[in-house]
């Protein structure tokens, strides 16, 4: 099962910033501002527990944040 997460995305059709869920069709809400996007998608990822991404304007990963039950002390993770 894939872990399920949260994303702030550009919105092709108005401009702005969109909220979307991971393999969901369409998004949960669009915003004009990023700040308001971001601001809304923090609080559900904080509800469901989930990982947040936020998106730069050409699709690339600017941000994630974990609001999930993350393992304490943190993996080691090898890069």
């Amino acid at each position: 099962m894939s872990k399920k997460t949260n994303h702030v995305i550009p919105s092709a059709e108005r401009g702005g910033w969109a909220v979307k869920k991971s393999g969901a069709a369409r998004s949960s809400r669009s915003f004009d501002k990023k700040s308001e996007a971001i601001l809304y998608a923090r609080t559900i990822s904080k509800k469901e527990q989930t990982e947040l991404f936020i998106h730069r304007k050409d699709g690339t990963i600017q941000n994630r944040n974990s609001y999930g039950q993350d393992p304490f002390p943190p993996k080691d993770r090898k890069h």
